[in-house]
C-alpha cells in the first residue's frame, strides 16, 4: 500500500509516518519501480504498536528499542511482555497515588464545607 492508504488505515498523518520511518520506529518500506514507497501490513501493525505504546506512556526511545523485537521470533516478545508488565505496575502505582490524593481532596472539601456551619453556631 502507498502512503495515502497507510495514512487512512492508521489514522496517522503522512508527516508522522515519515517521521517514524526516519526515526527507525517502523520498517523501511520497499520502493516500487516508480520509486514510490510500498508499505505492507506489518508496517500498519508497527504503527498500531507505536500509537498504543505512546498512549501507555512509553517514550519514543523506549519504543524504538522494542520495535525490532516485533520482527523477531516469539521469544523476543517475552522482553516486550516484561516491559509492558513494568509499565502496568508503574500505572497501577500512579493510580494508587492519585486515589490517595483524591481521598485527601475530598476530606479537605468536607472539612471546608463544614466550616460555614461551625462559624454560624459560634456567633
Amino acid at each position: 500500500m502507498q502512503i495515502a492508504a497507510l495514512e487512512n488505515a492508521s489514522g496517522l498523518s503522512r508527516e508522522t509516518i515519515r517521521y517514524y520511518e526516519k526515526q527507525g520506529l517502523i520498517s523501511a518500506p520497499r520502493r516500487n519501480a516508480s520509486g514510490y514507497r510500498e508499505y505492507d501490513q506489518h508496517t500498519l501493525f508497527e504503527l498500531y504498536f507505536v500509537r498504543k505504546a505512546k498512549w501507555f506512556g512509553f517514550s519514543l526511545d523506549e519504543i524504538k528499542v522494542a520495535i525490532p523485537k516485533l520482527r523477531n521470533p516469539p521469544e523476543q516478545c517475552q522482553a516486550l511482555h516484561a516491559a509492558l508488565m513494568e509499565k502496568r505496575a508503574e500505572i497501577q502505582a500512579a493510580l494508587i497515588e492519585q486515589e490517595k490524593k483524591l481521598a485527601s481532596i475530598e476530606a479537605m472539601m468536607s472539612k471546608l464545607g463544614a466550616l460555614p456551619a461551625l462559624q454560624k453556631t459560634s456567633e
